[in-house]
């Protein structure tokens, strides 16, 4: 398995009072695998993609990514395994507003071991003749897919979503879904996905419902669609 979490438990402690946001969560995901989280908002979802990203520390448990065991690293080590393993990809962009679009993309090409060759995805992402406007001249969709090759150029092995389409309309996000399928077919791009729409669940191959921090259900999904044909 690519992504294995094991009893994964996070308290967050505030005075005496202690909230569990994650309550011993277990699941895995092979490589090369979309998988969808779902969940309404404070059921754990940021918290665990935080997790499993390197951004946040376990309280306990276990989250291996690729035989490497990281809930436990510290700080440093944290900052080596999100260089070499991991892509994000946020809902409001957090593009880098006085660099061009090339520029956005080209600063984390020197973060990965292997980088994909910039021109290549730019194309790839369908932003060609963008690549000398700043993020204030571009659409919301247009922003994203900045964001979306400004996370692949360093080659990630796992590309983490969080909420990728939230603030895209319905012909936009869709076009972003299609992306995300190409990618993942492409380069074996293993994808975390999550997501308040339910309807995103009909392209992953793995779908999991999280509430009040527990797993309420995992499935493979054995009918999927295609980005394309998705409806909501």
């Amino acid at each position: 398995m690519f992504l294995e979490i094991n009893e994964l438990v996070k308290k967050y402690q505030s005075g005496e009072t202690e909230f569990l946001a994650l309550n011993h969560v277990s699941f895995e995901m092979k490589e090369g695998e979309i998988g969808v989280i779902l969940g309404p908002s404070g059921s754990g979802k940021s918290t665990l993609m935080n997790i499993v990203g390197g951004l946040e520390n376990a309280t306990s448990g276990s989250v291996k990514i690729d035989g490497h065991e990281i809930a436990s690293l510290k700080s440093k080590a944290l900052g080596i395994y999100r260089r070499n393993f991991v892509g994000f990809i946020f809902q409001f962009y957090n593009l880098i507003p006085n660099l061009t679009i090339r520029e956005n993309i080209e600063i984390c090409s020197h973060l990965g071991k292997d980088p994909l060759n910039i021109d290549h995805l730019i194309e790839k992402v369908g932003l060609q003749g963008q690549e000398k406007k700043f993020p204030s001249q571009l659409s919301g969709g247009q922003q994203q897919r900045v964001a979306i090759a400004r996370a692949l150029v360093k080659n990630p092995k796992l590309l983490l979503c969080d909420e990728p389409t939230g603030a895209l309309d319905y012909k936009t996000s869709k076009e972003v879904l299609e992306l995300f399928e190409e990618i993942n077919q492409n380069y074996r791009t293993t994808i975390m996905m999550i997501t308040h729409n339910d309807a995103i669940q009909n392209m992953a191959h793995r779908v999991i419902k999280i509430k009040d921090g527990q797993i309420t259900s995992n499935k493979i999904n054995e009918k999927r669609l295609a980005a394309h044909d998705i409806e909501w």
